[in-house]
C-alpha cells in the first residue's frame, strides 16, 4: 500500500456507493465484462448510453442529489457530455467550460448535449479554475469531474458490478486522470475485498497523480500530449482524491504511447470495440505488469474517439 496522509477516509463509504447504485440505476447501463485472453477481462464502460464513458455514473449521482435548477462544470469531454445528458433527463440547465480550441468531435458533441458551452484557456487546470470562479460569481452549483463526494460514490458503483461479474478477480487496472474513478472503485473494492490489488494507470508522458503520491503532496507536472489525452491533466490542488488514492491504491503503472496504441488496436481486433486511449490504457498496463497473476480486470473507461482519430492512432479503418 502506498504512503498516505492522516486525514479522514470515511468521507466516501461503501454505503454511499450502494445508495448511489440504486439512485442512478434508471440513467445508466450495467456494462458487460468480456474476456480478451486467458484470465484477462475488460469492463466495457464505453457501452454507456450517449455518453460512452463511466462519467455518467458520477454525474447522475451528484445531480440527483443536488436537486438544482442549473449546474456548471468544466470538462475535456466525457464528464461534460454526462452532465449535459443527465441534465436533459432531469430537466436541469447545464453549462460547461471547455479549453480553447478543443478537439472538434468533443466540441460538437458538447454543444449537442450541454445547454451552454463556454471557453477558458489552452490548459485544463486553469480553465477549471475559471469555471469555478464563474460558478461562484453566478451562484451556480459546480459538478466537479472528480473533486466531489457524490461523483466519487457514483463512479464506485463500477466496483460493485465487477465483484458480481468476476468474483474471483485478483487485480483491477484503473485509468487515472483526476482520480475520481479509482477513488470510488477502490473504496468499494477494498472494503469488500481487502486482498484485491488495485493498480492505477496513467500515461508515461504525464502522470500527475503518480508523481504526487511519490512526493507526498499534490504536485504540478509539465503538460504533455498523450493518446490518453483525458488522463494527461494536472490535479486540483485541493482534490480529495489524492488522500483516497494514497491510502487505497497499491501501485501505479505508466504505459508509453506505443503501448497505448497497441492496446487500442488489440482490443478492437479481439472484441470489435472502438475505444479511446484513456480507455485502452488499462489493458496496456496489464500487458506490462510483471506482477500479474490470477484473474485480471481492466476498466475500459470510455470510447469517445472518432473513426478518423482511431485510424490515425492504430492504422485500422473502421466501417
Amino acid at each position: 500500500m502506498l504512503p498516505w496522509r492522516k486525514h479522514s477516509f470515511d468521507m466516501v463509504t461503501l454505503n454511499d456507493i450502494q445508495s448511489a447504485r440504486g439512485r442512478i440505476h434508471p440513467y445508466i447501463e450495467e456494462t458487460p465484462v468480456v474476456t480478451i485472453g486467458d484470465e484477462v477481462f475488460l469492463k466495457l464502460e464505453n457501452r454507456q448510453p450517449i455518453v460512452h464513458g463511466f462519467k455518467i455514473r458520477g454525474a447522475a449521482n451528484a445531480m440527483i442529489r443536488l436537486r438544482a435548477s442549473s449546474v456548471m462544470t468544466s470538462a475535456l469531454g466525457t464528464h461534460g457530455f454526462a452532465v449535459g445528458y443527465v441534465g436533459k433527463q432531469l430537466g436541469i440547465h447545464t453549462i460547461c467550460m471547455m479549453i480553447k480550441n478543443p478537439p472538434k468531435i468533443a466540441e460538437e458533441k458538447m454543444k449537442q448535449l450541454v445547454d451552454e458551452v463556454l471557453y477558458g484557456t489552452d490548459e485544463f487546470a486553469s480553465t477549471e479554475q475559471m469555471a469555478l470562479a464563474y460558478a461562484r460569481e453566478h451562484g451556480i452549483p459546480f459538478v466537479h469531474p472528480y473533486n466531489n463526494l457524490d461523483v466519487i460514490a457514483g463512479q464506485g458503483t463500477i466496483g460493485l458490478e465487477i465483484l458480481e461479474q468476476v468474483p474471483e478477480i485478483k487485480t483491477v487496472y484503473v485509468p487515472i486522470g483526476g482520480g475520481g474513478l479509482i477513488s470510488g472503485m477502490a473504496v468499494a473494492l477494498k472494503t469488500l475485498r481487502p486482498d484485491l490489488r488495485v493498480v492505477g494507470v496513467q500515461p508515461a508522458v504525464m502522470h500527475a497523480m503518480a508523481t504526487s503520491v511519490e512526493k507526498g503532496c499534490v504536485t504540478k507536472v509539465p503538460q504533455a500530449v498523450s493518446q490518453a489525452e483525458k488522463l494527461a491533466v494536472n490535479l486540483n490542488p485541493e482534490t480529495m482524491t489524492f488522500d483516497l488514492v494514497c491510502r487505497l491504491v497499491d501501485e501505479f503503472l505508466t504505459p508509453n504511447e506505443v503501448q497505448i496504441r497497441d492496446a487500442m488496436q488489440y482490443i478492437y481486433e479481439r472484441t470489435g470495440e472502438v475505444v479511446e486511449g484513456a480507455g485502452a490504457i488499462s489493458y496496456a498496463a496489464a500487458c506490462l505488469d510483471a506482477k500479474r497473476q490470477g484473474r485480471l480486470l481492466c476498466v475500459v473507461s470510455g470510447g469517445n474517439i472518432s473513426k478518423e482519430d482511431f485510424q490515425q492512432a492504430t492504422g485500422i479503418k473502421v466501417a
